[in-house]
């Protein structure tokens, strides 16, 4: 009897190794929440590579692009898809902003997250020629008056747009006063600026960076939690100015509930091995942007604390459903 238990045991451990170990055992579908050539099919597509390239896959990876909805459209189709280890998402922080704005029921309850991959930081721009010398400048400006200053931002609400208020309610202003027009694009929202139609933008580094090499723009703040390199070097962080925080305008890749633990240990694995390759280190250099990996645990710990900040903003923004 003994004897038999023991055979019992050990079969049913090889068979949950042989399991482990044959994952993935077909293609990967990588459902980018957005359309082609934006940035979270970059994060798709440049994932894919960089795991091929150092060799941490055997198995393809196929990008389906699934914009509409604001990402509500994706969201809807990897629900539809639980259990399935072998599709997995990426998406930003509207994987739980949707369900705060009522556009959805599903969040980030509703899926597995694997890892933050990347983030960009989001600056504050000014023309070349703006009399704002500094962020300290448009800070004072509009903890005097709070409508003195138009800024633009490309969503509403969205990253760029908290790069704005919250600061500015760290800094004592009347955020909730605050003029803030959206416009559709990263282009569209420079023009505004390069015209003299808005005086300040917030959004993201590279969206901003060809025309302040080409002198037309200065940065003045930026959203990262430290002083940085490369575009982002002498431009001042929120925390260097006394306002304490910052935001990572990340990608992050989730699975389908229900995904078994042994397929998220995997990507622990896998992604953990990818950081430290020459294959990721060459994708984050082509894109502009900074490392900011977390595994499973850790994202799924700051998303919750992403998510309650917020929650809290929008509600008294009056965004929240």
């Amino acid at each position: 009897m003994k004897k038999a238990w023991l055979l019992f045991l050990v079969t049913g451990l090889l068979s949950a190794a042989c399991a482990q170990a044959a994952y993935p055992e077909r293609r990967i579908e990588v459902v980018a929440a957005g359309a082609a050539g934006g940035g979270l099919d970059a994060a798709s597509r440049a994932l894919d590579l960089a795991l091929h390239e150092a060799k941490l896959l055997d198995q393809p990876m196929v990008i389906t692009n699934m914009q509409g909805a604001a990402g509500d459209a994706a969201k809807n189709y990897v629900h539809q898809k639980k259990g399935d280890a072998h599709v997995l998402y990426v998406e930003s922080n509207r994987i739980f902003q949707n369900k705060i704005l009522g556009t959805t029921p599903l969040g980030v309850d509703d899926f597995v997250p694997l890892a933050r991959l990347i983030t960009e930081y989001l600056v504050w721009v000014v023309r070349a020629d703006a009399l704002q010398r500094s962020a300290k400048d448009i800070l004072d400006q509009i903890k005097g008056d709070p409508v003195s200053v138009a800024f633009g931002v490309g969503t509403l609400p969205g990253n760029d747009y908290f790069n704005i208020v919250r600061p500015a309610m760290l800094y004592g202003a009347d955020y909730k006063k605050l003029r803030i027009a959206s416009f559709r694009s990263g282009g569209n929202l420079m023009t505004q600026l390069l015209g003299g139609h808005v005086p300040v933008i917030s959004t993201t580094v590279s969206e901003a960076i060809e025309q302040v090499k080409a002198g037309k723009a200065r940065l003045v703040a930026t959203s990262a939690p430290s002083p940085q390199g490369g575009d982002l070097k002498g431009v001042p962080h929120w925390r260097g100015l006394g306002i304490d925080m910052d935001i990572l305008h990340w990608r992050g890749l989730f699975a389908p509930a229900g995904t078994p633990r042994e397929v998220v240990a995997f990507w622990d694995d896998r992604l953990g091995k990818l950081m430290k390759t020459e294959a990721w280190k060459k994708v984050l250099e082509k894109y502009g942007w900074a490392d900011a990996f977390a595994d499973s645990a850790t994202f799924r710990k700051e998303l919750v604390a992403e998510r309650e900040t917020a929650t809290k903003l929008l509600r008294e923004l009056g965004f929240a459903k």
